[in-house]
């Protein structure tokens, strides 16, 4: 059985995708890919649990890409 925590996350994390693939659809749109991508962690985290997702991006090996990742992310809400 999942909890409802995992359900909302699922939603969220399915939104989420939707509004990127939208967002790029309508020529990166950032509006649609800001929004996206807020989505997409919120639903990550409602999925997963706050402590594993800080563990999945705090690990060494993956630091490289997490950079690269959420500077996308900052430069797409502040554009």
């Amino acid at each position: 059985m999942l909890s409802d925590n995992t359900k909302i996350g699922t939603g969220l994390l399915f939104l989420g995708c939707i509004f990127l693939a939208l967002g790029m659809m309508f020529l990166f749109d950032s509006a649609l890919l800001a929004l996206g991508d807020v989505l997409f962690m919120t639903g990550l985290v409602f999925t997963i649990g706050p402590s594993r997702t800080f563990r999945f991006f705090a690990r060494r090996d993956r630091l490289r890409g997490c950079v690269a990742f959420f500077g996308g992310v900052t430069l797409e809400i502040t554009r």
